[in-house]
């Protein structure tokens, strides 16, 4: 065997011609085999065992995130980030081996570096996990922003249901909002309501108007005795 380290990553190619008439390429178009044939030379060649570890991995995390909706450079990120998932995967059982085995003089050079690899693995794997913006921390404040807006939008439409169904009552005489009312019945004829108008007018007087409102009449009104002071937002 050769000691020279370029030789052992050498690839043997077979007959170009012959292999393109084989039956697995007859499908491929003539760009899609040249490509190929560059990467078996250079020996970039898919191994099918990695590539489904791959396609296991990326079905695990598929289970937790949605990626329906992702660009070709984070599809790229993506499956690095099932790679060093793998490699960390392989490198912790590497790890576990040598434990059990016993520490010596004979391995531990090989544990230490075989740390460095997993502690460098669990950077990357956290940076991608970043840039995909799929770390707990970022899912987490994510959640936590969906709540806020939902309650946000059901504040929203319950001030709107109340501000459509209430019934405003406003003083005849200076047109000050003496109340608002929600009732069961509002076309009952005998369902009225007195108020008087205690507003502080400039002479230091009271307003002191006398109001009798009819539900019914107000119903009428689009929930209001007084339709032309009722803001439109209420309308």
């Amino acid at each position: 065997m050769s000691d020279n380290p370029e030789e052992k990553f050498q690839v043997k190619l077979p007959n170009k011609a012959k292999m393109r008439n084989l039956v697995q390429f007859k499908g491929m178009s003539d760009d899609e085999f040249e490509e190929y044939w560059t990467k078996l030379a250079v020996g970039a060649v898919p191994v099918q065992e990695f590539e489904a570890r791959i396609e296991t991995k990326m079905k695990e995390l598929e289970n937790d995130y949605d990626f329906s909706e992702m660009k070709i450079n984070d599809k790229v990120l993506l499956r690095n980030l099932c790679q060093a998932l793998i490699q960390l995967e392989d490198y912790e059982q590497i790890s576990y081996r040598l434990r059990t085995e016993g520490v010596n003089a004979g391995n531990i050079m090989m544990l230490r570096n075989v740390g460095e690899l997993m502690s460098n693995l669990r950077n990357d794997i956290s940076r991608i996990q970043d840039d995909l913006k799929i770390t707990r921390k970022i899912r987490k404040s994510d959640k936590e922003a969906s709540v806020i807006n939902t309650i946000e939008t059901l504040k929203e439409k319950a001030r709107k249901f109340y501000e459509q169904k209430m019934m405003y009552i406003f003083c005849p005489k200076c047109n000050m909002l003496l109340g608002t009312i929600w009732t069961l019945y509002p076309n009952e004829e005998r369902n009225k309501i007195t108020l008087v108008c205690k507003r502080k007018l400039d002479n230091d007087t009271e307003c002191g108007e006398k109001i009798t409102v009819s539900t019914k009449e107000m119903l009428k009104l689009k929930g209001t005795n007084n339709p032309e002071v009722l803001p439109d937002v209420f309308k």
